[in-house]
């Protein structure tokens, strides 16, 4: 433990208070004050609808689930090979999957 000078009234302060004991100012730095900041989403839903409208699957992809996106396009193309109406059921989920989920979060 070592002390420091407050800057407003001269005191030494313990580099561990956290405040003056005279004056009363806050003496930890932000940086070690501990902050909880939401983590920003690098992806947007809207767009990842989108991509997999235009491209099955190219939404999952744009989320880096890129393994997931592949399967997605697989499948619907193979379901509008086979048939129009499973490719057009299966591409409507592949949308709805692109929009929805946080790949960032474990399930």
């Amino acid at each position: 433990m070592s002390l420091v000078e407050c800057p407003d009234c001269g005191r030494e302060v313990s580099d561990r208070a956290e405040s003056c004991i005279q004056c009363g100012r806050p003496m930890r730095r932000a940086s070690s004050a501990s902050v909880n900041v939401r983590p920003e989403r690098l992806w947007s839903p809207g767009v990842a609808a989108v991509l997999s409208l235009v491209i099955p699957g190219a939404g999952q992809m744009y989320k880096g689930q890129v393994l997931n996106g592949l399967a997605w396009l697989f499948f619907v193309v193979i379901g509008y090979v086979m048939f129009v109406l499973p490719g057009l059921i299966l591409h409507l989920v592949c949308i709805l999957g692109a929009a929805s989920g946080d790949p960032t979060k474990a399930k």
